[in-house]
């Protein structure tokens, strides 16, 4: 047989229809139990009334469950259900504790269904299994023969398992029909020709029980009776419709079961035995102690009615439910084991799928599990089943816990009801369980207690090697789950303790009045039957007054322990929270050291090559007499000059960005002459080293509001990036393309492509995070300061837009920009004009006097050279304080402007501008003033404005920039 290995990969194959779903769901709910335990435990506990009005609220809490899975499984519909939900929601550690219980859940009721064969096997078929060898497991009689015919039954069924698809689902929907079909004929027969009516099913109630308690105990058995209509989560990777419609399948599932539970519970004690019970209870009361079919009341009353017909008929009904529960726990376990694999909580084994894409290996592991299973005896599994209540409380608690949390955070208000009510339904269940009071517990077996103890130990052994093995850091993320699974033992165990101790002492108190009873009999000392009565009643009363005793101490005991670990628990998260915040103190700081190295070891490369430069050639030119060199020297300083101020901005930019300071400017800009200017900016450079360069725009909308200069610095960086890494002959091309428009916003791709050298993958994954070059052969001695890539992806993710890289080895690379823009009226041409900063040749600035407030000397001397050269009247001031005073002193009309640095000694320019506004003179103080400094971010130029002033010039000079800035100050 081929088989397909599970890799990323492979998946389970869409097969299930609604109908096989709900066969899957139903099959899973209703089995083998749903045939006994009517006369075993529903109506000795609640009567048929309270069985019927209990089954119908157990299954209202089952759908209002229902709709958590169905919200669940329409946000994670994986394979594995509840333990998908838990791991995405609350992690890995409790998604573990949900799957644990799960597993034991599902493979207890394939268990329960495949060894109540051998139990059918002597009801109807008498001693004809009993062959081969023989011995006792705890009482119970194992036989060879039905050994073999469970083993059968658990083979058979993983076969089908494994050929899944259609196969499997035909056989599951077919099984289930016959169940449901088997039991609503069968009822309507039972019910029509043996002349029952509501006489027959009195008293209503059990009389041992107050009504009350009694439907509330059988409530309390809906996660037991209808454990697996959830088992369709667990397949929803295999459905072939929405699974939007999974509740409506939940909820016919749930319906269906109650029905099935309902028709069973009453058509076992409408037909009695002829002529030895007088009511269904003295009937039920002696059940242990009747033989064949008779010991089971709802083969009873089909033979008594319809004959060997009627045997036929439930015996076909009765393998339909336990064919459906084995095949069906088979599919669900299989899926959960496989989403653990996939996982790699278990070993990738049980993830790999067949040539069926049927999770083989897992399968076949529940099937070497469950052949041992017929060797316990049915007293053992007995128990084991017991546990499944346990196992199903806890699952339908994680759901609804996770379905409350994500629908409390999406503001879904039904599912938040739901959920919050399925926690509150899981929570009670779980105290019916648990809660050491007299008339409350749910009457688990002794054994069942220690079995759910044990199967915790080892979950918690199992969970230590994953922790250990953890390689990925999945786990050991929460201590909530294991707190409350440490108190589920310790409550357990106390439940354990008490039972225990008091079946201790009622048989120590029985074996001592038959010793009186022996004693007084030996002397001939007779009592009176009011005597035999009161002593009895003495007796009961002592054992229950030793039982209340024995549950106020452990539950004073219970109480102290789970302080004491609630205050322990308490204790280490404050322990851990501290070492934590330690620890990440640590971190950040090794972070920030390493960083900072990093950073300065960059800088000191970076900044240091033009510094080089700058320092030679100016050396070089102050020897060299040829006014062609010097001037050729000239260029190179200034070349190195620029690229120096280019990295200072880029650190001081990416400052910004990592503080949250970068802010966008928006206004209308011309998408389209923006491409334009930056085309005119590189093309002489780009033709200089034969580069095809080359921009197009392909718009409807060519106005939008945006950041002009941002815009304008993502290309220079796009671009200048393009220029260094493209060798002569290649070509170089932007793009700009509008993908669409609506409601007032522009959707623009930007393309930006050249056939230079390329990146690889490596570096290509890492290209936009700061301070990353490619330290390859092809881009030694190109310069840069790895962070232009890292601004520019900041610019964009400010902008709201995305950008992608597509990259190859010696084939270029592309960056693709999305961004989105509101759209704006075309601007008017002069407007254009203004906006793209071109400067008249003539400055009209002739014999204007300006004051010149300037600190340092060599920053002084440059500025009054420009300004001479723009025609202006030059006086100077050292600081804010002279200026003042010069100001001050001065004629209205006598400066036409101030320019002012801001940091200087005395007084800075900002209290100066201060200081000047608040003059007397109303002209004096109006008169123009213009901020020169090195201080050139958007708040410097907000503080500027604040101040007082009329302006802003940055620092270096740029002269255009600042022609127009003073021809709008001083107009």
């Amino acid at each position: 047989m081929n088989e397909i290995k599970t890799d990323k990969h492979a998946t389970l194959r869409p097969y299930l229809s609604p109908l096989g779903a709900w066969a899957l769901a139903f099959g899973c709910a209703v089995g083998w139990g749903a045939f006994v335990m009517p006369g075993n435990v529903f109506l000795p506990k609640a009567g048929p009334l309270g069985t019927t009005i209990g089954m119908a609220v157990g299954a209202l809490i089952m759908l209002l469950i229902g709709v958590n899975y169905h919200f669940m499984m329409n946000k994670f519909p994986d394979a594995g259900g509840a333990f998908a939900y838990t791991k995405n929601v609350l992690g890995y550690d409790q998604a573990f504790l949900n799957a644990w219980f799960l597993a034991l859940a599902y493979l207890a009721v394939l268990w329960a269904n495949a060894t109540a064969l051998a139990l059918l096997g002597r009801r109807l078929l008498g001693d004809t299994l009993k062959t081969g060898f023989h011995y006792q497991m705890l009482s119970f009689d194992v036989y060879l023969g039905e050994i073999l015919v469970v083993m059968a039954a658990v083979v058979l069924c993983a076969l089908i398992a494994m050929r899944g698809g259609k196969f499997a689902e035909i056989i599951q929907i077919v099984l289930a029909l016959v169940l449901f079909v088997g039991v609503v004929v069968g009822g309507f027969l039972v019910f029509t020709k043996s002349g029952a009516d509501t006489q027959s099913f009195y008293p209503l109630y059990a009389p041992n029980e107050s009504p009350f308690m009694g439907t509330l105990a059988i409530v309390m058995l809906a996660p037991w009776a209808y454990v697996g209509f959830e088992s369709i989560s667990h397949a929803t990777e295999e459905f072939t419709f929405s699974v939007r419609k999974s509740f409506g399948i939940l909820t016919v599932a749930v319906v269906t079961a109650a029905i099935a539970y309902i028709i069973l519970s009453l058509v076992a004690i409408s037909v009695l035995p002829a002529g030895w019970f007088a009511t269904w209870v003295m009937y039920i009361k002696d059940l242990s102690f009747l033989d064949g079919i008779d010991g089971l009341p709802t083969f009873h009353a089909a033979y008594a009615i319809l004959g060997d017909t009627g045997l036929l008929l439930i015996g076909a009904t009765v393998l339909g439910g336990i064919f459906t529960g084995i095949l069906g726990n088979y599919i669900a376990s299989s899926r959960l084991l496989y989403a653990m694999a996939r996982d790699k909580i278990l070993p990738e084994w049980f993830g790999e799928l067949n040539e069926n894409r049927a999770p083989r290996n897992a399968i076949l592991f529940i099937m070497a599990v469950s052949v041992i299973v017929p060797f316990l005896g049915r007293t053992a599994i007995g128990w084991i089943v017991d546990v499944t209540t346990i196992g199903a409380v806890v699952v339908y608690g994680y759901t609804s816990y996770t379905a409350y949390l994500l629908a409390k955070k999406e503001g879904n208000v039904p599912v938040t009801v739901t959920g919050f009510l399925g926690c509150i339904s899981a929570i009670l269940f779980a105290l019916y369980l648990f809660l050491p009071i007299k008339g409350v517990t749910a009457g688990l077996e002794v054994e069942s207690y220690v079995i759910f103890i044990l199967w915790s130990i080892i979950g918690c052994l199992f969970f230590l090697y994953l922790l250990q093995h953890d390689r990925d850091g999945r786990f050991g993320k929460t201590t909530t789950g294991w707190m409350w699974m440490s108190a589920l033992i310790i409550i357990t165990s106390m439940v354990w303790i008490q039972e225990s101790f008091h079946t201790v002492t009622a048989n120590i108190i029985t074996r001592i009045s038959d010793y009186h009873e022996l004693l007084m009999k030996k002397y001939h000392v007779f009592r009176t039957i009011d005597e035999t009565v009161s002593t009895h009643y003495f007796l009961h009363n002592q054992m229950e007054m030793i039982r209340s005793e024995l549950v106020r101490d452990t539950s004073v005991q219970l109480i102290l322990i789970l302080i004491v670990l609630m205050i322990m628990t308490m204790i280490y998260h404050v322990i851990l929270r501290r070492e934590k915040t330690t620890e990440q103190k640590r971190l950040i700081a090794e972070l920030s050291n390493k960083a900072k190295s990093t950073f300065l070891s960059n800088m000191s490369h970076d900044i240091r090559t033009p510094m080089n430069a700058i320092v030679g050639y100016t050396t070089l030119a102050k020897k060299e007499k040829d006014p062609e060199k010097v001037a050729d020297y000239m260029n190179k300083i200034e070349a190195s000059s620029h690229h120096l101020l280019a990295l200072i901005n880029d650190v001081l930019d990416m400052g910004r960005v990592e503080s949250g300071k970068m802010e966008l400017e928006l206004a209308p800009a011309n998408l389209v002459k923006t491409l334009d200017e930056v085309r005119d900016l590189f093309a002489t450079q780009m033709k200089t080293k034969k580069l095809d360069f080359t921009v197009t725009a392909d718009v409807t909308n060519r106005t939008a509001i945006c950041d002009k200069n941002r815009l304008n610095r993502i290309l220079l960086n796009l671009l200048s990036n393009a220029f260094k890494f493209t060798p002569e002959g290649g070509s170089v091309s932007v793009k700009l393309i509008q993908i669409g428009a609506g409601e007032d916003m522009g959707y623009y791709q930007l393309r930006v492509k050249d056939t230079g050298i390329g990146m690889s993958p490596e570096f290509a994954a890492t290209v936009f995070e700061a301070f990353t070059r490619e330290r390859t052969a092809e881009v030694a001695g190109i310069q840069g300061t790895g962070l232009g890539m890292a601004i520019t992806k900041s610019i964009v993710d400010l902008m709201g837009g995305k950008i992608d890289v597509i990259t190859e080895k010696k084939k270029g690379t592309e960056f693709v920009i999305h961004v989105a823009f509101p759209l704006a009226e075309d601007l008017p041409e002069e407007e254009e004009t203004r906006e793209s900063g071109a400067a008249e040749t003539d400055t009209g600035f002739a014999g204007m006097r300006i004051l010149l407030v300037e600190d340092n000397a060599i920053n002084r001397e440059i500025a009054m050279m420009i300004l001479n050269e723009l025609g202006f009247r030059v006086e100077t001031a050292e600081n804010g304080k002279i200026a003042v005073e010069k100001v001050e002193a001065s004629e209205p009309g006598y400066f036409d402007g101030v320019l002012m640095d801001i940091q200087m000694p005395v007084m800075n320019g900002y209290d100066a501008t201060k200081a000047i506004r608040s003059l007397a003179d109303k002209k004096l103080a109006a008169i123009p003033i213009v901020a020169m400094t090195a201080n050139a971010f958007a708040e410097d130029v907000q503080a500027a404005k604040d101040a007082g002033m009329n302006g802003h010039i940055a620092k270096p000079i740029n002269i255009p920039q600042m022609v127009e800035t003073l021809k709008k100050v001083l107009k």
